[in-house]
């Protein structure tokens, strides 16, 4: 069971878990509870810093989301609430703690399928919600190379060997609220994305993917170009061993440089499973270079409740950073 999250991108939307809750054959209710207490030190040249959180991390540490999925035919409507504590330190940056995050609907017919509304990045290996990624924390936290959600329209074809995707958005660097949505704004330039992926060969996935943004101003603030290129791979070894790695380059106008990870899960037991990761990030614009490393165990009580912890430690310029949390997982 662990190890079905180890390759899910940050393109995936919430698995359900079986229903605690009898709904009709065409309506499908998911979600999550992630709820998590955090310690954080960063030694430095400029002081040390200790901090200690309980629900109020932010994502992906805290979240609450509910998603309602009702299909008719060839359509498919989607939507979602979610909710996660706002702080300072918050990847959504500004804004409310809550608000609606997935609003579209999908037309398929065969291989084919068109999507209009609001919708998740494809890119990033790495998944979104808290309860698709196999451990606590992101692997790369400085050069912000992977976008998430925006509003457009997307096209894709999949098949058990090959999948293929392309969509225009409003921006795929965000506005004000970047995670939470685009920039809400198509008069100012739009947003790009396509990838492109192979399964061909059994237990490997490899993908790759690119996301432009041509937007001239954010909330009136004139701002250059964005391009992410972005690929990864995944190989299943054995049923209890999967690696996987993946590079990004981006230049965000006001920074550009490298991103990438290594990642390997191993499952000792049936319930339980361990995750050992290195992340590294090349900021050239500032001369900035991290490294994280992190080892990340998790226990499977049943397929609604898991409980997961983390030690990660980061070494960028004049500054050491641990990181240690453990996080609390309700999945229905």
């Amino acid at each position: 069971m662990a190890l079905g999250t180890a390759g899910a991108m940050a393109g995936t939307e919430t698995v359900a878990a079986p229903s605690l809750v009898p709904t009709p054959d065409w309506l499908k209710v998911s979600g999550y509870a992630a709820v998590s207490y955090i310690h954080t030190e960063v030694d430095s040249d400029l002081g040390d810093f200790d901090e200690d959180t309980l629900f109020d991390a932010g994502t992906p540490f805290d979240a609450v989301k509910l998603g309602l999925e009702a299909t008719k035919g060839s359509f498919t409507a989607y939507a979602s609430l979610f909710f996660s504590p706002v702080n300072d330190n918050d990847a959504f940056g500004a804004g409310s703690d809550a608000g609606i995050l997935d609003a579209y609907v999908t037309y398929k017919a065969g291989d084919f399928s068109v999507t209009g509304g609001k919708y998740l990045s494809w890119l990033g290996y790495e998944a979104f919600d808290a309860v698709n990624m196999a451990q606590m924390s992101y692997a790369n936290n400085f050069l912000g190379a992977i976008p998430a959600y925006h509003t457009g329209i997307k096209f894709e074809y999949t098949t058990d060997v090959f999948g293929a995707g392309f969509n225009v958005s409003d921006s795929i660097r965000g506005g004000d609220n970047t995670f939470w949505g685009g920039d809400e704004d198509y008069g100012n330039g739009l947003g790009y994305e396509a990838y492109v992926v192979y399964k061909g060969i059994e237990k490997l996935t490899l993908w790759g993917g690119i996301a432009y943004d041509t937007s001239d101003d954010i909330e009136g603030v004139p701002v250059d170009d964005f391009v992410t290129y972005d690929v990864w791979a995944s190989y299943a070894l054995s049923d209890k061993m999967t690696v996987a790695a993946e590079l990004a380059y981006c230049d965000n106008g006001a920074a550009f440089g490298t991103q990438g990870l290594a990642f390997l899960q191993y499952a000792f037991t049936e319930k339980f499973s361990t995750v050992f990761r290195f992340g590294y990030d090349d900021v050239q614009t500032f001369d900035t270079t991290a490294y994280k490393y992190t080892i990340a165990p998790s226990y499977a009580f049943n397929e609604h409740f898991t409980l997961r912890g983390e030690v990660s430690y980061t070494d960028v310029e004049d500054a050491d950073i641990l990181f240690t949390g453990v996080q609390a997982l309700v999945k229905f």
